[in-house]
């Protein structure tokens, strides 16, 4: 009788490395009350809204407020985006994540010649003070709260928009919350590293904006810094936290520098936009890590005495790295364990990244997708009925204490060579990022670490779960978005008061000429009165530093 192959299950594991986590911490069979041993539960761990918040920033957590629910978003003009908004708003969203296009973030205008086609095609086209206007035509700004991705010297101008455009409309600037990314060190090694260049041209900008927002705005955070983008570019989650806040270090000795005390700007510096991915355990000691070192630099290097300077806030956008074009059904069940991570490492606030976004920016299906996968957790899961409920696990403190000592040591040797800015320009970030990056392709490769549907589990295209992927608008539709931009600003240009313009900027050029501790945010403010344009306030303010008028050197100053 023949005997037929059978097939058998994949034992547990089969190929994939349980010994260690994806940032190489070694990992035990099990963990036991041994491996807590030193551990000094009021200065290590602590009560949840007490130091080193370990635990968390607030006492009761989720049961005094839900962390504020985003959904990434920037599409088209600024219209676009808030038709995007409102219907965000009317099914449970409570903070509005705006993402500009391309061309924004490299602080050129939508006429600009190598703007051709891009202009809101990646994201929201954000150009002049018109545009604030329509983004928010119709919402209260009181009473949400609004996270602007804006990473280059363009977070200086978007911010003074904003806040300008508030102004005029009569709210009470003191009541606006919410934060703008503001950090232009880390895209040195990116695709907008030409707008970060001069690098402390740029890192002066964003100083302003701390200095301006902490008087004016100050329930608003003005700089949070972008450790998602480490991720996204090969940082494992020990170097991810420790990156970021080597670049901090940078900012708050500025601010010193400038003469205020560290509580006077700590509380409002205190936010990190992050990645939250796969590895779930060793994401939720990232971010426990990550609060606890906080806390102990403000309070024992700096001296911050108010608890506020110690509490740091983490936001997140879950890891669109760790999602797969094929089979993009299962993207919903890793943005939701990450998710889930988010919640039980306590952090303020995050957004679900699409199931589509291995293809686009979010349509308006995989937005609610997201958008339900807070609901559902906030609702339905009742994660969120205690503080840190992973707190007291072996593993977790275990894993935790032992991610801080990593942390600790690259933080050590950044500022060994100089702090962030020098690391960044000699090549030597860039490195370790490519290092880890190649490092994780290989294991990929090699099946030490396992992608369901890329390079385990793969089915055929035609056997993948039906869902709609793709874009909201048509390509065609795209591109006439973009034309009608780049026309609108021409516009602009045309019939506004050219005299009036001309002084506003020549105002701003004279003032850019006074020094690094000059700020800038008010001549700007005045400029974007007169109708200037984002391109143009970048330009002047580049010259005066002896930079190029235009990043690309294409254009030259109008006026």
């Amino acid at each position: 009788m023949e005997t037929k192959q059978r097939i058998k299950p994949a034992r547990r594991f089969e190929g994939c490395s349980t010994t260690e986590s994806s940032a190489g911490i070694p990992i035990k069979p099990v963990y036991t009350p041994e491996d807590a041993e030193g551990l000094d539960y009021a200065q290590d761990v602590g009560n949840p809204g007490e130091y080193p918040f370990t635990r968390g920033i607030w006492s009761d957590m989720y049961r005094g407020k839900l962390w504020t629910r985003r959904v990434f978003t920037g599409l088209g003009s600024a219209s676009d985006t808030n038709q995007r908004y409102k219907y965000l708003i009317e099914h449970g969203e409570t903070g509005l994540y705006c993402f500009g296009d391309t061309i924004t973030h490299q602080g050129i205008d939508p006429d600009h010649p190598l703007a051709k086609g891009y202009a809101g095609v990646s994201g929201v086209s954000l150009v002049c003070l018109g545009d604030m206007y329509e983004l928010f035509d119709g919402i209260s700004l009181e009473d949400v709260s609004i996270s602007f991705n804006n990473p280059s010297m363009a977070a200086t101008v978007i911010y003074t928009a904003f806040v300008t455009a508030a102004e005029e409309q009569g709210y009470d600037l003191k009541k606006l919350s919410g934060s703008i990314l503001n950090e232009p060190i880390h895209l040195v090694y990116s695709m907008y590293d030409i707008n970060a260049r001069p690098l402390d041209l740029a890192a002066k900008l964003a100083t302003d904006v701390i200095e301006y927002s902490i008087i004016h705005t100050p329930r608003w955070h003005p700089i949070a810094p972008n450790a998602y983008d480490f991720h996204e570019k090969g940082a494992n989650a020990i170097q991810e936290m420790a990156f970021t806040v080597a670049i901090m270090l940078e900012y708050i000795n500025r601010m010193l520098e400038r003469g205020y005390d560290i509580d006077q700007f700590a509380p409002r510096v205190n936010l990190f936009g992050c990645a939250c991915d796969i590895d779930f355990f060793e994401e939720i000691a990232k971010f426990r890590a990550a609060r606890r070192i906080w806390a102990k630099i403000m309070k024992q290097r700096f001296g911050a005495k108010n608890p506020q300077s110690q509490r740091l806030y983490l936001s997140v956008h879950t890891s669109g790295h760790s999602l797969t074009a094929a089979q993009p059904a299962n993207n919903i069940i890793r943005v939701t364990l990450q998710s889930l991570a988010c919640v039980l490492a306590g952090l303020q606030s995050f957004d679900p990244a699409g199931y589509d976004e291995g293809y686009y920016i979010l349509t308006e299906d995989s937005a609610l997708t997201s958008l339900n996968i807070h609901n559902i957790l906030a609702y339905e899961a009742r994660v969120a009925a205690t503080a840190d409920p992973l707190g007291g696990s072996y593993y977790v403190e275990r894993l935790t204490s032992k991610m801080e000592e990593e942390m600790e040591k690259i933080i050590d040797e950044i500022e060994k060579m100089g702090g962030a800015i020098k690391v960044t320009e000699s090549g030597w970030l860039r490195q370790e990022l490519e290092k880890e990056l190649i490092k994780e392709r290989v294991e990929i490769e090699q099946k030490k670490r396992i992608v369901v549907g890329l390079n385990e589990f793969v089915i055929p295209k035609e056997q993948e779960v039906p869902i709609r992927v793709g874009r909201d608008r048509p390509l065609e539709e795209q591109i006439a978005t973009s034309e009608k931009r780049e026309e609108e600003i021409k516009r602009l240009k045309e019939t506004r008061d050219k005299a009036r313009t001309k002084n506003a900027l020549e105002y701003l050029r004279s003032e850019a000429k006074e020094g690094e501790r000059h700020n800038l945010v008010p001549a700007i403010k005045q400029a974007l009165k007169a109708e200037a344009t984002l391109g143009e306030i970048l330009g002047v303010i580049r010259e005066a530093h002896g930079a190029s008028y235009d990043p690309f050197d294409m254009i030259q100053y109008p006026f």
